[in-house]
């Protein structure tokens, strides 16, 4: 079945079954590569390569008209998803949200929406712009990113979001952003989403740096 409970499915992936002397080295290497090495036209872009191959897939399969990403950083990845966008002929909003804009380099050609959000204000943001949100056209797939109050983001953010949209919560291979974002009581898990194991087990069982957290609206 591709579509499950997530509280069906247990915290588990095929990068954990390394050993310990080169779990360290690989998980290592691969952090310091997205932070340090990989680029998009100069700019930072910030996935390990599963991630980034799943992306691809998805993009392809959903066809999202909207796309929020919480977490800019300099804009690597954002402007790669308005590329891969244009590449597939496809249209999409997409906006950015992240408290530094100073940090955000994005060309000024980009149709790329940045927006600047403390994510400890999130509700307070959402009724400023409750236009974005009230208008966002589906497919809409929403990435969380940002590492910072993602309880309250995702059920911000879930009253706007229709039936078959997606939310992905990235870096769960932490298992402290695991237990936070989803298992505890204001998680992920008592709300209405299923995991689509398709997307998460693509290189084998959750083969990524997101732990059963590619979800689809239910």
């Amino acid at each position: 079945m591709r579509f499950v409970n997530i509280k069906n499915r247990k915290f588990a992936t095929v990068i954990y079954q390394l050993s310990a002397a080169f779990l360290q080295s690989y998980t290592q290497t691969i952090k310091a590569s997205k932070w340090n090495k990989h680029k998009w036209k100069g700019l930072t872009l910030m996935k390990d390569p599963m991630t980034l191959s799943i992306y691809m897939m998805m993009i392809q399969e959903i066809k999202p008209k909207t796309i929020l990403e919480f977490g800019t950083y300099d804009g690597g990845s954002s402007l790669w998803m308005e590329d891969i966008m244009k590449s597939l002929s496809l249209d999409c909003k997409i906006h950015t949200f992240d408290i530094n804009p100073d940090r955000v380099k994005l060309p000024e050609d980009s149709k790329i929406k940045y927006h600047q959000l403390d994510n400890n204000k999130i509700n307070e943001f959402i009724d400023k712009s409750r236009d974005l949100f009230e208008n966002m056209e589906s497919p809409i797939l929403i990435i969380e990113d940002s590492h910072v109050n993602v309880d309250e983001i995702v059920r911000s953010i879930d009253p706007f979001l229709r039936s078959g949209d997606y939310l992905v919560i990235e870096d769960t291979l932490d298992q402290i952003k695991y237990q936070e974002t989803i298992q505890s009581e204001n998680g992920i898990r008592n709300l209405n989403y299923e995991v689509d194991t398709y997307f998460c087990d693509f290189w084998g069982m959750n083969n990524s740096w997101n732990i059963n957290s590619i979800f689809r609206k239910v």
